[in-house]
């Protein structure tokens, strides 16, 4: 998944950060990086109860992303 893609389930990175208990400087790693690891996509999916892409890596994201 996307950062927008989190993003678009929460008001702000501030409360998604909260909401999976991880801390705010994490979310900063992966703007940095332009991709969220595959634990936090999985805690992502299992609090907002929606089943988005969880991606292994960031080249299959993109893949995934160009594909559309």
């Amino acid at each position: 998944m996307t950062i927008d893609e989190a993003l678009g389930h929460f008001r702000s990175a501030y409360e998604l950060c909260q909401k999976i208990k991880v801390a705010q400087s994490n979310f900063t790693r992966w703007k940095r990086q332009d991709f969220i690891p595959v634990a936090q996509q999985l805690k992502i999916n299992q609090v907002t109860g929606v089943n988005m892409p969880i991606d292994i890596d960031k080249d299959s994201m993109e893949k995934r992303i160009n594909k559309d």
